[in-house]
């Protein structure tokens, strides 16, 4: 390890990084010791009761750096003792560092933003710098951790999501294993990628299947082993078909309809709210806990009632008997499989709403 004289191995980059971070999830500020001790390229040559010149130094090159890419540092005096440096908190403000509301981006501009949001998978924090979050919040250094997901959270990583764009881009037909609900194995696809497109939160990939020669539309999720991108070039025409594929997809979801029951201020309603298609309506529960029915538009039975498992006896369907049922067996082989009395009490919840 390095001594706080010495170099750090941590690329300058990631320590700036790292302050940034920092700097976001203190609203309160940070004090230049707080910094200094637990920020990653910092911390790895800081000492307590040593002197710490070179780093002050390195901390004040970094702000200097930082101000020079636009990125505004406030500087907060104590109230108790202004003027005092080592009170001195620092922070940047999170408006700050939001989009300007003028600012639009293209179609394919947005691909490209979510596929780059989808790489990275582990959200905007490494190990060392949760580490250093920790520490921060340790030393009371007012650290908001909801701040700190600084990358943007959409969706889940579908390993499938950057060979299918590279084949959407360079106009090639590709070849995937696709596994189907009910089915014991996957199914060989070969298609003519045109286009990913995010319903519901979920990603697709809109194509043409070369086999079947019709329309298609496939759950990223449900894509087994590796995208397999040939040398084979597809007609460019069939790119026209993208939008109406789309649309095709839109107007079966508002056609089925699903109404789920979920638990007022829970997980479940503020995810599902956002996709629900018609106002909420309260229900009367016989619990202490007020719950509300939303109206979603259902694209995959089986997809919903994997989401609604998940969100345990915050959520019960509602209608249709489908997906009702798709849900209780979820939910009864989930409690099989643990043995779980409070398992089987959820199953019953769920099932018994109608």
């Amino acid at each position: 390890m390095a001594g706080a004289s010495g170099r750090s191995s941590v690329p300058s980059e990631q320590r700036l990084f790292s302050l940034v971070l920092a700097l976001v999830a203190s609203p309160e500020g940070a004090t230049k010791r707080e910094l200094l001790s637990s920020v990653y390229g910092y911390s790895d040559r800081f000492r307590h009761g040593q002197p710490s010149d070179a780093l002050d130094r390195q901390f004040e090159r970094d702000k200097e750096q930082l101000r020079a890419l636009g990125i505004h540092i406030e500087t907060l005096d104590s109230p108790l003792e202004p003027g005092n440096n080592h009170l001195t908190r620092y922070r940047i403000s999170k408006e700050r560092l939001e989009f300007p509301a003028e600012l639009r981006f293209t179609e394919r501009e947005l691909v490209l933003l979510r596929l780059a949001a989808l790489a990275w998978s582990e959200g905007s924090l490494d190990a060392e710098s949760r580490r250093a979050a920790m520490k921060l919040e340790a030393l009371g250094a007012g650290l908001d951790v909801q701040h700190l997901g600084v990358a943007p959270r959409l969706g889940t990583a579908e390993p499938a999501a950057a060979p299918l764009q590279r084949a959407v881009d360079e106009g090639r037909v590709v070849r995937f294993d696709y596994r189907l609900p009910g089915r014991s194995a996957p199914l060989e696809r070969r298609v003519a990628p045109l286009r990913l497109h995010r319903v519901d939160g979920r990603w697709h990939v809109v194509g043409w299947d070369l086999e079947r020669e019709a329309d298609r539309v496939f759950l990223l999720s449900r894509v087994e082993g590796p995208v397999r991108v040939t040398s084979e070039r597809f007609d460019p025409e069939l790119r026209e078909r993208a939008d109406g594929i789309v649309a095709e997809l839109l107007r079966r979801r508002d056609e089925h309809l699903a109404r789920i029951e979920v638990r007022r201020g829970s997980a479940a309603e503020a995810r599902l709210a956002a996709r629900a298609v018609r106002p909420a309506r309260s229900t009367e529960d016989d619990g202490s806990a007020a719950r509300v029915e939303l109206t979603l538009g259902m694209l995959d039975a089986h997809v919903l009632a994997e989401e609604i498992i998940g969100y345990g006896a915050d959520a019960a369907v509602v209608a249709p008997a489908e997906l009702r049922e798709l849900v209780v067996a979820g939910l009864r082989g989930i409690a099989a499989v643990h043995g779980s009395d409070a398992g089987a009490g959820t199953t019953a919840r769920s099932g018994g709403r109608s």
